[in-house]
């Protein structure tokens, strides 16, 4: 036991400090191992340490999760023996699942010590309101993960700094989400207005800025039915961002990093030499490609380059390109039917009816066999106005459900926009498939449908003729991963999972 508290106790001191004025400091990896005593005296150690916080996000929002949240849903699945994309996840074999809990409790854990290091450190109090609420924010990013991937889950604040918290700490139950939630809504909401009012992309070096905290209150909020606080916050946005249709579609594209519309993004690189942080995402996103060629089913993408070894793709439903408009200008950006007006093979006939690949959203330029240094988008402006939308439905607001949705539909084409609200339950269709049509691959379809209550059904619906396989495995108990059985034993059975064993 003390051989573990030693090593946590390290793991919680270990930081990057901050070298000048270095515009990668959020990649950098931890390379200096110091004590509590040593750290925390002025404020560029605090910013050192807050650094911290954010290298586990690389390992989480990765093509792990992306998988599971896009391609085990009614938009997209994957044919491969991946367990996660067939469904034979169980707590002996989680699949991605025990990668995130770990990564995402590793972040908690940081944040927890910066936190309240930054609390006792001699910083001014205005900067150090800012600087908690920088790490107060992060830990409810990977509570907000956990609780929209595990259900209920292990809730803690306290810095593991002791033998006794160390013993609580692994001894923890499931805490109700709903409560976890609400509990960080309310910290959050103290914690909001000391980060800058900015987009993000004008915040030095991409951190968090108030929009990602507003953001997460909308959402947490939105998981607990709680419509009208969500829809305070999402205001608290509009007054930053303004008008969606200032902010051009192209950069949707996951290689145009930081861009204006970005409200958070999770920092990669790829570079012939230097610092890398890859993930490798567009592999399940790009078409075939012919051996060392840059020939990409039959058309020559030089872009792409010759170097890119792409995995087996994630495949499209029917049901999803279903919902396009045939002159949608997401659709050949989301859904790679052609490249600079060439047909891919896969395609069966000029008018679309084949299965297309992936689309250019998606793709890394130069990607190096498997890496790709395309950053990952996780919340923009649209994505605030689409859940403003939802939220003014459901508290009868039409007016601005219709005005939110609107400005998404309007940005693609005028032709698109809705010329009165339909009703509330058909408006609420419309949302669910505008989101689809805006943000595949961006990390929030499974939840939605989860936090729908209609993950299984549509499912269900969609992979019926697909592909049996996902059928055949797919359980209602699917919709959370379960925590994986190393994990329920270091918690000395005070964890389980009953929608999986029955106990």
């Amino acid at each position: 036991m003390k051989k573990k508290l030693s090593t946590i106790l390290l793991a919680l001191t270990t930081f990057s400090l901050l070298v000048g004025a270095c515009k990668n400091a959020l990649l950098e990896d931890p390379n200096s191992f110091v004590t509590p005593g040593q750290f925390f005296n002025n404020e560029n150690q605090c910013i050192a340490a807050l650094n911290g916080c954010y290298i586990p996000l690389t390992s989480i929002f990765n093509s792990g999760l992306m998988l599971t949240n896009e391609a085990t849903t009614d938009l997209a699945y994957l044919n491969s023996s991946y367990i996660d994309t067939k469904f034979e996840i169980s707590p002996a074999n989680p699949g991605m699942g025990q990668s995130l809990w770990t990564q995402s409790y590793k972040g908690i854990m940081f944040c927890n010590a910066a936190i309240e290091g930054i609390e006792k450190s001699p910083v001014d109090e205005v900067r150090k309101k800012a600087l908690v609420a920088e790490g107060v924010t992060l830990r409810a990013m990977y509570y907000y993960v956990l609780t929209s991937t595990f259900g209920d889950v292990p809730f803690y604040t306290e810095n593991v700094s002791t033998l006794e918290i160390l013993q609580k700490v692994t001894r923890l139950g499931r805490t109700s989400a709903v409560q976890i939630r609400k509990t960080l809504v309310e910290e959050l909401q103290g914690y909001a207005a000391a980060l800058p009012a900015k987009r993000t992309s004008d915040v030095i070096d991409n951190r968090v800025s108030g929009s990602v905290a507003y953001l997460l209150i909308a959402k947490m909020a939105m998981w607990n039915k709680d419509y009208p606080t969500a829809l305070t916050a999402l205001k608290e946005i509009q007054k930053v961002y303004g008008q969606l249709i200032q902010y051009p579609y192209i950069d949707t594209y996951f290689r145009n990093k930081n861009t204006p519309e970005s409200i958070f993004e999770v920092q990669f690189t790829w570079s012939a030499a230097g610092l890398k942080k890859t993930s490798s995402v567009a592999c399940y996103f790009t078409p075939a490609k012919s051996g060392s060629t840059d020939t990409y089913d039959g058309i020559s993408i030089p872009e792409l380059g010759t170097k890119a070894n792409p995995f087996a793709s994630i495949t499209p439903s029917a049901y999803f390109m279903s919902l396009y408009e045939l002159d949608d200008p997401r659709r050949n950006i989301i859904l790679g039917y052609t490249y600079e007006d060439k047909w891919f093979k896969r395609p069966q006939s000029a008018n679309g009816t084949g299965k297309p690949w992936m689309g250019a959203k998606f793709w890394c330029p130069g990607m190096d066999n498997v890496a790709d240094g395309n950053n990952q988008k996780v919340f923009r402006y649209a994505d605030a106005l689409l859940l403003m939308a939802e939220c003014a439905n459901e508290t009868e607001d039409f007016s601005l459900a219709l005005a939110s949705i609107n400005e998404v539909k309007g940005r693609a084409s005028v032709d698109y926009k809705l010329t009165t609200h339909p009703g509330k339950a058909e408006f609420f269709e419309e949302i669910k498939k505008e989101r689809a049509r805006e943000l595949m691959g961006e990390y929030t379809r499974k939840w939605d449908l989860v936090r729908w209550g209609i993950f299984y059904d549509a499912v269900k619906a969609t992979t019926a003729t697909e592909f049996v396989d996902i059928n055949n495995n797919l359980r209602r108990y699917h919709e959370y991963y379960p925590i994986s059985d190393s994990e329920v034993m270091r918690s000395s059975g005070n964890l389980s999972n009953p929608a999986y064993t029955g106990q």
